[in-house]
């Protein structure tokens, strides 16, 4: 077992020590509901934890895409607290995979690098791995026509939020480093010199959460989601 905060892991994982379990609500009165786990465990996986040992760098290894498939710097440092993929997470947990151990009540999880995308370091929020974190955004498009029926005193009958099922807009809260290049050459991080407050139009299957709602606390809670700089298609 590895000495916490003192050891080294190996390849390109990450030792987390989870936070508690997302097993309660507290309410706005300040109530508590305890929930149900094993319904949804997708939306009450604990997500964050605290970094306890990293490896001595990182290995980007072009015949084993699937253990790091991009090129980018070990940014973490023992004691960084992170937010994590879900299912990496969960499938941490599996038992027939088991990259976990309890010591004394505390969960310990082994996770690759690369499903870590973001960074609690004090009072920064750092997005790692080429991502950033954006704020979702109405659609331009059915904005635009609604602007211009209501100046034309037509009102639009059916008009669904969004029936622009291909992009979806947002603006950047924050906004981390590129990557310097991927395992499938056709991706790149170059053209997105973005930087928080611009507004960009993004593959649909992007608008993944940074947290589901239940248990939301990064950035007061606020809906943020975790968008890699290839999958940004234009800045407005």
């Amino acid at each position: 077992m590895i000495n916490v905060g003192r050891g080294r892991t190996a390849g390109n994982h990450i030792m987390v020590e989870l936070d508690p379990e997302n097993d309660h609500i507290k309410l706005k009165d300040g109530g508590i509901l305890y929930v149900d786990t094993t319904f949804d465990p997708e939306k009450h996986v604990t997500v964050i934890g605290t970094v306890r040992a990293i490896p001595d760098r990182l290995v980007f290894d072009e015949k084993k895409p699937g253990e790091m498939p991009w090129d980018t710097d070990l940014e973490l440092e023992v004691g960084d607290k992170v937010i994590m993929h879900y299912l990496a997470v969960l499938n941490c947990l599996r038992n027939e995979i088991k990259k976990y151990w309890i010591e004394d009540g505390r969960r310990y999880i082994f996770i690759q690098y690369r499903s870590i995308f973001t960074i609690l370091r004090g009072k920064e929020i750092i997005p790692i791995n080429g991502y950033c974190l954006i704020e979702p955004m109405s659609d331009k498009y059915i904005e635009d026509l609604r602007s211009r029926a209501d100046e034309a005193g037509i009102m639009l009958a059916g008009m669904k939020e969004k029936n622009n099922q291909r992009v979806v807009y947002g603006r950047v809260a924050y906004a981390g480093a590129p990557n310097r290049r991927y395992f499938e050459e056709e991706y790149t991080d170059e053209g997105t010199d973005i930087k928080p407050g611009d507004e960009v139009v993004m593959k649909k299957i992007t608008d993944i959460p940074v947290e589901f709602e239940y248990h939301a606390k990064i950035d007061g809670g606020r809906k943020l989601w975790r968008v890699q700089r290839r999958d940004i298609m234009a800045i407005l």
